[in-house]
């Protein structure tokens, strides 16, 4: 292991060296040594299997090596080690003072040991203002570091990274630290448990993320895909924080890091929400978007049933808890001044403006239809209607899965409609929503006939129509909706 060590004359080469930035500053080439690094760009995106092969080349080849720092720091490190000369080269070389400075700040810097917030506060100065100092200059990502502090409510907490590197919204860096050594692999284990789940709507056609774990000072570079959520596939050796060899390997990995996620972006959606957006409705409600999960709040002074409803909702929610076609609680709901319950998974709206773009095909009309009814058929077993059966009520996961949202609207199924006690019908009825007065499973069917009655949809062709009748018309059964021709061409 090779330590850190300043010279005693370190006063007088830091004056030197500062008296030389000074007057190259106004010359700085780190801009076109930053364009240097990056090249050749990634054309394409490494597929997953590939991507431990590329961080073992990035620790031996020679490409990125060696990096500017301050020409009388060069010195003193290639005195003490003569090898530091195919790791370390004097900013004099290349004139990339800025870039010079901050490795040369990285390579100095003391780090002691610490709470989580310390270590964290280390691998951010490593590889976090590395990747940072190259957007500065190279402009390919609007990278945005979010680290998990000062959450109240303990179950938010947990379930999120202690760092996030968003872009373009979208989360394709996260990392966790302990403070021991010992910890690493309970680190590595968190990195599969928080925000594992793939969300279409921030990810797109990404199929792989990358991550850190850190204990003690030791990194470890992993991978989580797609195609295998419960595993993390470690992609480099453990890097210690603590000497030279191990902090050059981490900025070279920095370096990396920026090249992948720079060509990943491409694979985003164009259309994501961005991660923590406050959406607002007139009816008191709020929507924050986490990644793989949304914060419902509702203000009870503009809908007071729900206080009311609070234990029957409850019920609603854990009756439903598995199913596969309906929006899941992960914990709540709640009242503390307001209505809360925190709702996964977050999918892609349906509503007027985005209909026509989000289903386009007549396959995937069916299928929304299909998760729909699946998810009424989950709902009517747990003895509760939705009674709001409309496209904004409804999520795209995938291409081929849809849920069922907005479960505050539910009522005991086949209960004699009260406006006192379930407030006014609701947009979008016809006269013969209700039954003799009653909210029936025949209702919430009518409705998903209403569905497919909706402009922008795909053709529905005769029997689509036909169906849509039927359903309107009150005259087929949940499961004679579920066998229908139409649904299964």
């Amino acid at each position: 292991m090779i330590t850190l060590h300043v010279v005693s004359a370190v006063s007088q080469e830091q004056a030197h060296s500062s008296a030389w930035q000074q007057q190259a500053a106004a010359t700085d080439q780190t801009g076109q040594y930053v364009r240097q690094l990056l090249e050749p760009a990634l054309t394409t995106v490494p597929l997953a299997a590939d991507v431990p092969s590329l961080f073992q080349s990035a620790l031996y080849c020679s490409g990125t090596l060696p990096f500017p720092v301050p020409d009388v720091f060069y010195e003193s490190q290639k005195r003490q080690d003569d090898d530091m000369k195919y790791y370390l080269a004097p900013v004099s070389r290349s004139g990339a003072v800025a870039f010079s400075s901050t490795i040369h700040a990285v390579l100095l810097k003391n780090f002691p040991a610490g709470s989580e917030m310390v270590q964290a506060g280390q691998f951010d100065q490593l590889v976090c203002d590395i990747m940072e100092l190259l957007d500065q200059y190279a402009r390919q990502l609007n990278l945005k570091r979010k680290r998990n502090e000062g959450e109240v409510s303990l179950t938010l907490n947990a379930k999120r990274p202690d760092l996030c590197v968003l872009v373009r919204s979208a989360l394709l860096f996260k990392g966790e630290d302990k403070t021991e050594e010992g910890q690493l692999d309970q680190a590595v284990a968190e990195l599969k448990q928080k925000m594992r789940r793939w969300s279409q709507s921030y990810h797109g056609q990404v199929e792989f993320l990358l991550c850190y774990a850190m204990a003690g000072g030791r990194v470890r570079i992993c991978m989580l895909r797609r195609d295998d959520p419960d595993s993390c596939h470690v992609v480099s050796g453990d890097h210690s924080i603590y000497d030279m060899r191990g902090r050059l390997e981490l900025v070279r990995i920095a370096i990396l890091l920026y090249r992948i996620l720079a060509i990943q972006q491409t694979q985003l959606p164009s259309d994501a929400v961005p991660l923590a957006s406050v959406l607002e409705f007139s009816s008191g409600t709020k929507i924050t978007v986490m990644e793989d999960y949304v914060i419902k709040r509702v203000d009870i002074e503009k809908q007071p049933l729900l206080v009311d409803r609070l234990a029957e909702l409850q019920e609603l929610y854990k009756a439903t808890r598995a199913s596969k076609h309906l929006i899941a609680s992960e914990e709540g709901p709640h009242i503390h001044k307001k209505y809360t319950v925190i709702l996964s998974p977050f999918g892609e709206q349906l509503g007027p403006s985005y209909l026509s773009f989000r289903i386009q095909s007549l396959a995937q009309l069916q299928a929304a239809i299909r998760c729909i009814l699946f998810a009424l058929r989950d709902l009517h077993a747990a003895k509760f209607a939705h009674t709001d059966i409309r496209w904004p009520n409804v999520i795209k996961c995938n291409n081929e899965t849809f849920r069922l949202i907005d479960l505050e609207t539910a009522v005991i199924l086949g209960c004699k409609w009260s406006v006192r006690q379930h407030g006014p019908h609701r947009v979008g009825w016809r006269n013969n929503t209700l039954t003799q007065g009653r909210y029936t499973a025949g209702s919430d069917l009518a409705l998903v006939g209403q569905l497919l009655t909706e402009p922008g949809l795909p053709p529905l062709g005769e029997s689509g129509s036909h169906f849509a009748e039927e359903l309107m018309a009150k005259s087929l059964s949940l499961e004679q909706a579920l066998h229908h021709v139409w649904l299964h061409p």
